[in-house]
């Protein structure tokens, strides 16, 4: 007898998964990411929707249960679900909406109720080559409080405009702990706090890492996200307040760090209680002891995963948008650049670096080069293309040239005019002859 195994199964997953879909960096992707036309977690990377490779990313990780949080203003919501619910992986997502001035430990408490084991926390933005169960298999090793991603800011990233944002990062290298994180200050010097370096007394501190804002929490942690009103945001309030947990005791005490930690089956160490050849120093190793306050022993544990030698990025400025849609489109991926639908004429040049959407018209003499063209596109002839990002039922008229541009949604550029480096809003008309550069253009009517 023959069963027909059903498309989507649900099973029970060790970690349940938050998405972030659009916190924190709608303003610094003005224009092209907006509620109304485009909200930010179905901006195209390559022809598909940014939050697309995080979902896949977290199917390969052997996560199905997924809950996508995003800010309910507008219509950013119903567009995200109708996504949703055509995604053809195999994982289960609930779209929840909370309030839009929420922040991210803010939508933590919102959804707490939806939590019932350790969880992670991903943004919709996140594109990486790092094989999820690397990250997920020196969780299980480390077993911390919570671990974070980092990665090192290298060339195939335009981080050279971002580098003065990019934080003082203490990492304990015998425990891979985050013990220190700081913004970096021209005017600010440098400096740590004695109980750090007498609980951790190697501390190599980093320059040149990026927090890829990815972590595997315990469960307990969102208990005590929704009884303390100061912490609102992951990065800036939730982090840092665990990070001093693990080398302040009066932290611990004020906050009542073990009331929520009683809570946690740690399974390994209720394993060791029971064995009768348990390591006094194993033992001891699951909770960091304080040298000056030798009774003291932090319930809190970080781990730190440093990625390097692989992209990984996010699409939270417009200049990192573009990077994701260059290294997703790069000569090599192995991706449909030219589908059938497409109409490009002789003598036109799609490079092979390059992507062409569904039932697009490209004119003869035309090129497209190190860019993404979307579907139903209509461009005319004797038009340049290169280092761009084209999106839907564009108009582009004859003898165009565009550089480094990102021209959203059912916008029109008249013919001869010349773009560099500008933003074009969606439903935006670019007068012919117009000769731009550096500009976001948007309709007064938006801007408003």
């Amino acid at each position: 007898m023959l069963f027909e195994k059903p498309k989507h199964h649900h099973r029970v997953s060790e970690f349940q998964a938050v998405v972030l879909a659009g916190y924190g960096s709608s303003n610094r992707l003005y224009p092209i990411s907006e509620e109304e036309s485009m909200p930010k977690a179905l901006l195209p990377v390559g022809n598909k929707p940014v939050i697309s490779y995080t979902l896949e990313w977290l199917e390969k990780a052997g996560i199905h249960d997924i809950i996508v949080v995003i800010q309910s203003s507008g219509n950013a919501q119903q567009k995200l679900s109708a996504y949703i619910r055509g995604y053809t992986g195999n994982v289960h997502c609930q779209v929840v909406g909370v309030d839009e001035d929420d922040e991210t430990a803010e939508a933590l408490k919102a959804i707490k109720d939806k939590i019932d084991r350790d969880f992670i926390v991903v943004p919709c933005d996140l594109i990486t080559e790092l094989n999820p169960r690397e990250f997920l298999d020196q969780h299980r090793v480390y077993n911390p409080t919570f671990s974070a991603l980092f990665y090192e800011s290298g060339a195939n990233e335009s981080a050279g405009k971002d580098d003065d944002l990019l934080p003082y990062v203490g990492i304990d290298p015998i425990r891979h702990s985050l013990v220190y994180k700081e913004l970096r200050s021209e005017d600010d010097d440098f400096s740590m706090r004695l109980s750090l370096l007498n609980k951790f007394p190697r501390v190599r501190v980093y320059t040149n890492l990026q927090d890829a804002h990815l972590y595997i929490f315990k469960r307990w942690v969102i208990d005590m996200i929704a009884d303390k009103d100061k912490i609102t945001s992951i990065s800036k309030d939730l982090i840092p307040m665990l990070v001093k947990c693990q080398y302040q005791r009066k932290l611990v005490e004020r906050e009542e760090v073990d009331k929520y930690t009683s809570k946690d089956d740690d399974l390994l160490a209720n394993a060791l209680s029971l064995s009768t050849t348990q390591s006094i120093d194993v033992d001891d190793d699951l909770l960091i002891k304080d040298p000056i306050h030798p009774s003291f022993k932090s319930p809190i544990k970080s781990y730190v995963h440093i990625y390097r030698g692989g992209f990984c990025g996010r699409g939270n400025t417009t200049a990192s948008y573009s990077e994701l849609n260059r290294y997703v489109t790069k000569q090599g991926a192995t991706i449909t650049r030219v589908p059938a639908t497409t109409e490009v004429a002789p003598k036109t040049q799609v490079g092979n670096d390059s992507v062409v959407g569904e039932y697009t018209k490209i004119d003869e003499r035309s090129s497209v080069k190190k860019s993404c063209v979307g579907a139903h596109c209509v461009i005319g002839k004797n038009v340049k293309i290169a280092n761009s990002v084209i999106m839907d039922h564009v108009l582009i008229g004859d003898n165009v040239k565009i550089d480094g541009c990102i021209i959203c949604n059912s916008a029109q550029i008249q013919e001869k005019a010349i773009l560099k480096d500008c933003d074009v809003a969606s439903g935006y008309i670019v007068d012919k002859d117009s000769q731009l550069k550096g500009e976001k253009l948007v309709s007064f009517r938006e801007a408003i």
